[in-house]
């Protein structure tokens, strides 16, 4: 993380968010030798890695796990006392031990 200055720098181009688009114009015109900036409010590599995309398929994967073995029987695998801890799925998703 950057600290504040008072001294002001120039750039070529100030870019507002560090999604897909953001990092992908900024290394373009980098490889081109523009002094580029990225400026982002919350999330660094923006909403996918971090809250939406990669989260959501970790969350869905608990999903087909869950849905697999209430079908355990069709494969000849018998269950009791079944129970999903969803603060354990919510912790593997936010990468927790």
């Amino acid at each position: 993380m950057t600290t504040p200055t008072s001294q002001s720098e120039n750039y070529d181009i100030v870019i507002l968010g560090s999604g897909e688009a953001g990092k992908f114009i900024a290394w373009t015109l980098a490889k081109k030798g523009k002094k580029a900036v990225v400026i982002e409010r919350k999330w660094i590599g923006g909403s996918c890695p971090n809250i939406a995309c990669l989260p959501s398929k970790n969350i869905i994967h608990s999903a087909k796990v869950a849905s697999y073995f209430f079908r355990s029987e069709e494969f000849g695998i018998s269950k009791e006392n079944v129970r999903i801890d969803m603060a354990a799925v919510r912790d593997r998703k936010r990468g927790h031990p």
